[in-house]
């Protein structure tokens, strides 16, 4: 058994191929290459159409000589693969662009009608690689996993084409002219709806404004899954109105119903995940309280975590405030200037839930945050997530007004504001045959819709309906006009961060198919503006809110260079708790009953979103971070529940709701609740591209309007079918080994040299490494667990930077996935409720590497600055270093993965080689951006500087938990971390040194009996 969690790496032979496909034909030797055309034919090429295995039964003697033939028959033939493109020359170089040498553009993407900041290189006018932009709120520098798999999206060759007019294939022009006739009508917009995106760009909501001014009788309907939201309704019960609330996470005590806040599909994640762990430092940390229904990267942070069942939400919020109120009784008003009268506090206190509603561990876990919250009023925060109805959202809101937690409110930036019942009137008119004209810009609502809308159905009574998206999707094949949209990176627009900071998002790129169109192009139309481009609406509209001033030219340039237009931060919400509307319908509302049956649990992907990114191969292959689960989505279970069913991973089960059935495979997760189902929004897609066709279970077939969530399952049983599922990691604990290390607060304080057998070790098989006595740089990095949230922007940033591969379901199930950076993941405790910790893992760059002493050909070599590098052109395969690795971080290419369309070779990072198969990979520290600072600082006459050199996990990664930089230098961070207290050596007891260094993670559990 390896000694980390990567079970198929030892060298065995292949298995033979499974899914039906024919294998590669073996050719043993030259002869036999040279003999006919079929043979070389069979050579040149990578391997026969569908074929994704190697030969059955293929010993290592007989791969070695297959090895060596085809080396040969490279020699003879000259190279590989000879380019068939011609390189010519720039007849007259662009203005300010360097061959080589990268341009970076400040812009960023919109998601739910809020947009994240971010800065994206171009070499050549061609985008390579996406960061986060420092100058915004929303990302502080850091991106997410979607904002950086974006750049696949944008070179993704099953993208639309071309625009359709009653089904036939038509010019934008063309389109553009029906669309003038419709805009031509003299009914005031009768039958004209839009359903559209909910978005926070000023420019498309002018346009939405002048639209509504031009046709007075139209509607403008936003749609979006994550618009049923209970926090929205929970806004308008406690203050009257819809307003947003910022994720103010950075206090000393959070209290979190429900609530996923360090979730790549939360709105204002990175900022919130930087806020909360900025809190937590080791020295003086906030503690974390969670109550779930399913494990979450939150949960897993928690530092008193309980489970519970979806429909016991309501319950549990019941008891906190009943704690809270009995608290706060005779303590004069926290916020007396908002309202806030002590009656609030009787009312809280006369509150209850039901006796059975709630298990003793639940009410002891509600008693321990009450008390938190009160003995830290004014530095708390309750928050609840989507899923939860509105009183339980209002409740908590009442609260944190109680306790002097003020919430940030702000006024909504996103528009339409998301009125529920917008959506329903529209669904009538559809029925009604009251709407002639439908324009659709929101993402595939066809396949979105909840069951009982039939909105499919009903969309096919409208005469004109024109659908706008990437993809000619489950809703373009219902639309006969369909124009194909730009992709964020090739259109002009603006946004707003979810505190209304705004931003110009410029393009990077021309439009890669010429019939795309902008949204803002498409809606000039019905403005009356499609005489003007998008850069003129743009410039335009902020030359007028900013007043025409003289410097406007100067302004707009540093606007478009920093990717932020300054004071333009939504002010705060001037809004006062309504306590009496929020007592009065949490009395009103029946009471919590004991749950009954069992429950399902509808969340958003952690990799797909709603779906949009189901064609998205680096996120499909992206383990989720919790279950380690790829290219599928599966019903997640307790070990309890699946005990009682006689289910276990993989089983096939058939799942009964609303009449409606979806048969999915079985993951048996620790920390799930008990009767309790989990599954996972935005698999299962009908028309998406050949990379996330059908991959998965449509959960969607099992939502309504009035439960769109979940709700109480009619049934759950076995089909006796098994689908293997691809999980990168099945080691659920460390089986006795220090590897991924967490203590208390208190414990490690007590005991600060708990460490010091893993920090250093005397006794050595190798020779000392003189290197540190160097007087060159000794480059080093340390990870620190206690920041890191397990949301793998570091794996999604390691793949855009060095063309990492992704090998395909069938090749996850062999073990043989290519990330260079992987995110080990541990439970900790009692199976059915323990905590876990989430753990970065690449080359550790070994300064008595155990992969380079067994290197038949010196592939694998050290270089005087401390790296552990790999001579790709060495490299003849044997995987010796792979089985000699203790950390088992090396990647074997044992296909040619990399396509090579002229899509896909665009979004390539020309300073990392493109591997070829049949050579070992790894992390190489990012050795392409320390050779480029390294360039740069000779051209100025001067040695690199401390945090010039920034590795690509190190510069995505949200909470700052990467550190890289020169053990050399005396004030660098990394060398900090390297004697801090925490840190120690991954195995270092094997005599390996490492240069990466991780550091604990510290917990601040509540103290017995009470906070």
């Amino acid at each position: 058994m390896p000694l980390l969690t990567d079970p198929a790496r030892t060298d065995v032979p292949d298995a033979p191929a499974t899914d039906g496909t024919e294998p590669v034909r073996a050719w043993r030797s030259l002869e036999e290459w040279h003999a006919g055309g079929a043979g070389r034919e069979a050579v040149s090429r990578e391997h026969p159409p569908g074929a994704m295995s190697p030969p059955e039964g293929v010993a290592r003697r007989t791969f070695l000589q297959l090895a060596t033939a085809s080396l040969a028959a490279a020699g003879f033939s000259g190279c590989f693969r000879q380019p068939p493109e011609k390189i010519l020359p720039y007849s007259t170089p662009p203005e300010g662009l360097t061959p080589g040498v990268p341009l970076h553009f400040a812009t960023g993407m919109e998601w739910n009608g809020r947009t994240v900041g971010l800065v994206v290189a171009s070499h050549e006018g061609r985008p390579t690689k996406v960061e986060g932009n420092p100058l915004h709120p929303a990302s502080l520098g850091a991106a997410g996993i979607f904002e950086q798999a974006a750049l696949l999206g944008l070179y993704d060759p099953a993208r639309a084409k071309a625009a359709r007019l009653q089904g036939v294939e038509a010019a934008w022009g063309t389109v553009r002219d029906a669309l003038r006739k419709q805009a031509e009508r003299q009914d005031g917009g009768a039958g004209l709806r839009f359903l559209v995106e909910p978005t926070g760009s000023p420019l498309v909501q002018a346009l939405y404004a002048r639209i509504q001014a031009r046709f007075p009788r139209a509607r403008i309907i936003p749609w979006g899954v994550a618009l049923a939201d209970g926090r929205r309704e929970g806004t308008r019960l406690a203050y009257g109105r819809v307003l947003d609330v910022v994720h103010d996470v950075g206090r000393e005590v959070v209290v979190a119903l429900d609530d996923d806040f360090l979730a790549t599909t939360q709105p204002g994640h990175l900022r919130a995940a930087r806020d909360f762990v900025n809190a937590r430092k080791p020295e003086a940390m906030n503690r974390l309280w969670v109550a779930e229904s399913t494990l979450t990267v939150t949960g897993g942070f928690a530092d008193e975590r309980l489970r519970m069942r979806p429909s016991q939400g309501v319950a549990l919020m019941l008891a906190l405030a009943a704690e809270v109120g009995r608290g706060l009784r005779g303590i004069a008003p926290a916020n007396p200037s908002r309202g806030v009268t002590p009656a609030l506090a009787s009312g809280l206190a006369g509150l209850s839930a039901p006796p059975t509603a709630l298990t003793d561990a639940q009410r002891a876990w509600a008693l321990g945050a009450a008390r938190d919250l009160l003995l830290h009023r004014g530095q708390g925060r309750v928050t609840v997530g989507a899923c939860q109805p509105p009183r339980v959202h209002a409740l908590a809101f009442a609260l944190d007004e109680a306790l002097g937690n003020t919430p940030r409110l702000l006024e909504p930036v996103a528009l339409p504001d998301g009125d529920p019942g917008a959506l329903s009137s529209l669904l009538g008119e559809l029925s009604e045959g009251k709407v002639d004209t439908l324009l659709i810009t929101a993402w595939n609502p066809a396949w979105t819709a909840t069951v009982d809308s039939d909105f499919a159905r009903r969309l096919e009574r409208v005469p004109f309906r024109l659908y706008h998206g990437l993809h000619e999707d489950e809703t373009a094949v219902r639309c006969p006009h369909f124009v194909p949209a730009t992709h964020a990176f090739e259109s002009w627009r603006d946004g707003r961060a979810p505190d209304g900071t705004a931003s110009v998002l410029q393009p990077l790129i021309a439009p890669l198919f010429p019939g795309a169109v902008s949204e803002v192009e498409l809606l000039s139309v019905f403005a009356g503006l499609d005489s003007q481009g998008p850069y003129e609406l743009l410039k335009s509209l902020w030359r007028e809110r900013s007043g025409a001033p003289a410097d406007f030219e100067a302004r707009w340039e540093t606007w478009l260079a920093d990717g932020v237009i300054p004071e333009t931060q939504a002010a705060p919400a001037r809004a006062v708790l309504d306590e009496a509307a929020v007592l009065k319908a949490v009395r009103e509302a029946a009471g919590p009953k004991a749950p009954e049956g069992m429950e399902l649990s509808l969340v958003l992907d952690a990799r797909l979103y709603d779906g949009r990114f189901a064609g998205n191969a680096w996120l499909q292959e992206l383990p989720e971070p919790v279950t380690k689960l790829t290219w599928d989505n599966a019903a997640l279970l307790s070990p309890a529940t699946a005990r009682t069913l006689d289910l276990e991973k993989g089983d096939v089960a058939r799942i009964e709701m609303l009449g409606q059935v979806v048969e999915v495979p079985v993951l048996v997760l620790p920390g799930q609740p008990d009767n309790t189902v989990t599954l996972a929004l935005g698999h299962g897609r009908e028309r998406v591209g050949p990379v996330g066709q059908g991959v998965g279970v449509n959960a969607y077939r099992l939502r309504s309007r009035s439960m769109p969530w979940g709700g109480t399952l009619t049934s759950l049983t076995r089909t006796g079918r098994h689908h293997a599922l691809a999980v990168t990691q099945e080691h659920w604990s460390m089986e006795g080994r220090d590897l991924a290390l967490q203590f208390t607060q208190a414990a490690f304080s007590a005991k600060p040299q708990a460490l010091e057998f893993l920090q250093e070790k005397q006794e050595r098989l190798y020779p000392p490494n003189a290197l540190l006595k160097s007087d060159r740089h000794q480059w080093a990095m340390a990870i620190d667990l206690h920041r890191c949230t397990g949301c793998s922007a570091c794996m999604v940033a390691c793949q855009a930077e060095n063309n990492v591969q992704v090998v395909g379901r069938e090749g996850v199930l062999k073990s043989r996935e290519m990330h260079w950076l992987r995110i080990d993941r541990y439970f900790l405790g009692d199976p059915d409720d323990p905590g876990f910790i989430s753990q970065p893992v690449a080359c550790v760059h070994c300064e008595a590497a155990p992969c380079e002493y067994v290197c038949p050909v010196n592939a694998t070599v050290h270089s005087d600055e401390g790296l552990n590098q790999m001579v790709y052109n060495r490299c003849i395969g044997t995987r010796y270093c792979s089985n000699n690795c203790p950390y088992k971080v090396r990647r074997f290419n044992y296909l040619e993965y990399q396509r090579r369309e002229p899509l896909t070779k665009l979004r390539q990072n020309p300073d990392v080689t493109v591997r070829s198969r049949g050579v070992m990979e790894k992390c190489t520290y990012c050795v392409q951006r320390i050779e480029r600072a390294r360039t740069v600082a000779r051209a100025a006459h001067r040695d690199v500087r401390d945090g010039e050199v920034r590795t690509a996990c190190q510069q995505a990664c949200p909470t700052e938990a990467i550190t890289f930089g020169d053990l050399l230098a005396p004030e660098s961070r990394v060398r900090r971390e390297h004697e801090d207290p925490r840190h120690y050596k991954l195995l270092n007891t094997l005599g390996t040194q490492p240069r990466t260094v991780h550091l604990v993670r510290l917990k601040n559990p509540a103290p017995k009996g009470g906070a």
